[in-house]
């Protein structure tokens, strides 16, 4: 574990030789003409309860009521993410409770490729893996990008990974904690999930206020395998396999459920050596309704520069091979 957070501090050192943006302290505020959040020292959305939490304006004003319309406070507040492999159960972190993988840097990178981007940089204490979640979009988008790199620091199977959110657009005095939950989009409700427009159930997932129609959605196309998944033990479930199975939950008609309940993605990434990483790209997506939200389209940018530290890290393994070698 030492040589893990000794790698991912070199990074930053090297950073600011290169005269990158300086690491800031948590939390760094992202705030465009309809999403205005923050991203907190634990790699989540949201900062415990504190304003804001994930504020969607879908007139595009830059309007956010910070009292209605909240998707993550009031109430228990929930954003994570998990991570989990044949060698360790699952660990990560929420916006609201205790973590297990240890912040190394934040870094605002706003104003270059995207208007508003911020760089989380961790290292799981049980030493198996170093993670860098990029959080980007500009200042007209009504999507939210991520990009998450897992580096392996040993050989690990089965490694899966999760984020997931308990979305309460209407979670105010007098309004209502629960959310219509749907798992892919079927715009005409012919089940098959294939006409123009609709999204599959595996690359799509969304809640919608039951009082507002407020929506937010969670998408991916990720050529890892995945899926989408409901959680109705609400609301902390960061375990990979609840969402790669697609979670459990009652459905009611019309809805894969209705209540207080937990939306979020699972990916099985598979086996990675040590010093390999994989990345993940997904978005979280906004609408005033369900059928309106903003799906990141072909010619939308998601790409982000590789992290310094995993750049170190995969140098630092090359150069111990290269001793290995001279000294046989």
């Amino acid at each position: 574990m030492f040589k893990t957070k000794k790698l991912a501090l070199a990074g930053i050192t090297l950073s600011a030789m290169l005269g990158a943006p300086s690491v800031m302290a948590a939390p760094i505020f992202m705030q465009g003409d309809f999403l205005y959040t923050q991203v907190s020292d634990d790699g989540t959305l949201g900062d415990e309860n504190a304003i804001p939490g994930l504020i969607h304006d879908a007139t595009g004003t830059g309007t956010f009521d910070t009292a209605r319309g909240d998707y993550l406070r009031p109430g228990s507040p929930f954003e994570g993410f998990g991570i989990s492999s044949d060698q360790f159960s699952t660990v990560g972190n929420r916006n609201s409770s205790s973590d297990q993988v240890s912040q190394v840097s934040l870094t605002d990178l706003g104003g270059g490729a995207f208007d508003n981007h911020v760089r989380w940089e961790g290292t799981a204490d049980n030493g198996f893996f170093d993670i860098v979640h990029d959080f980007f979009f500009d200042d007209d988008d009504e999507n939210l990008n991520i990009t998450t790199t897992i580096t392996a620091a040993s050989d690990l199977t089965n490694l899966a990974f999760s984020r997931a959110i308990d979305p309460d657009p209407d979670n105010y005095s007098g309004g209502s904690a629960s959310t219509n939950n749907e798992r892919g989009l079927d715009l005409n409700n012919d089940g098959d999930y294939d006409d123009a427009g609709e999204l599959a159930q595996t690359d799509f997932i969304s809640a919608s206020g039951v009082l507002s129609g407020l929506t937010i959605g969670m998408f991916t196309e990720s050529d890892y395998e995945h899926n989408s998944g409901i959680v109705t033990f609400c609301c902390s479930v960061i375990t990979p396999s609840s969402y790669v199975f697609g979670g459990s939950y009652a459905p009611v008609a019309g809805f894969d459920s209705v209540g207080d309940h937990g939306i979020g993605l699972g990916f099985m990434i598979g086996d990675l050596n040590a010093g390999e990483s994989a990345t993940l790209s997904y978005s979280y997506v906004f609408g005033d309704t369900v059928g309106t939200v903003d799906i990141p389209g072909d010619d939308d940018p998601t790409d982000v520069p590789a992290p310094a530290t995993i750049l170190l890290f995969g140098i630092g393994l090359m150069g111990m091979s290269m001793r290995k070698r001279l000294a046989k």
